[in-house]
């Protein structure tokens, strides 16, 4: 439950930042879906990061924070 609810929170926050955080739905792990969350641009749906469904959570989380912090920079 409280995977879900972290998820969701990062869905949205992807969302305010101009991306989409998908997560694979593949049943079984192969070499290009490896079952974890990819990270799209919403302008143009090109991957950003996790071409193929790799990344785990914690990296998603960091790579948010990280990409908010240089978008306020800008």
């Amino acid at each position: 439950m409280v995977d879900k609810v972290r998820e969701n929170r990062l869905r949205r926050k992807a969302d305010r930042l101009g991306l989409r955080l998908l997560k694979s739905r593949a049943r079984e792990w192969r070499h290009d879906n490896q079952g974890g969350y990819m990270i799209i641009s919403i302008d143009n749906q090109v991957p950003i990061e996790g071409w193929n469904y790799d990344l785990d959570i914690e990296y998603v989380e960091q790579y948010l924070d990280d990409y908010e912090k240089t978008v306020r920079t800008k």
